[in-house]
C-alpha cells in the first residue's frame, strides 16, 4: 500500500478518536477505542497496542479537539 493511505478502518479509527468519547468517560482510551472497532464490525479483533501504532502512524491523537 502506497504511504500515506489510510485503510478503511483507519479511517474509522481516526473518527472515533476525533469523536466524543463515550457517555460516563472522559476520553477515548486505547482499549475502549479497540473495543469499539470489533463492535462496529470493521475488524474481527484488533490490540491496544495496534490502535496505538496506528494513530501514531497517522498523526493523531486521544484528542482532536482545537489546539492553541
Amino acid at each position: 500500500m502506497p504511504y500515506g493511505v489510510v485503510t478503511k478502518w483507519e479511517a474509522y479509527l481516526i473518527a472515533l478518536a476525533c469523536a466524543e468519547a463515550p457517555e460516563g468517560k472522559g476520553k477515548w482510551s486505547l482499549r475502549l477505542l479497540a473495543d469499539r472497532l470489533v463492535e462496529l464490525g470493521c475488524v474481527e479483533s484488533i490490540s491496544h497496542e495496534t490502535v496505538r501504532q496506528t494513530l501514531k502512524k497517522t498523526n493523531s491523537s486521544l484528542g482532536c479537539g482545537n489546539v492553541g
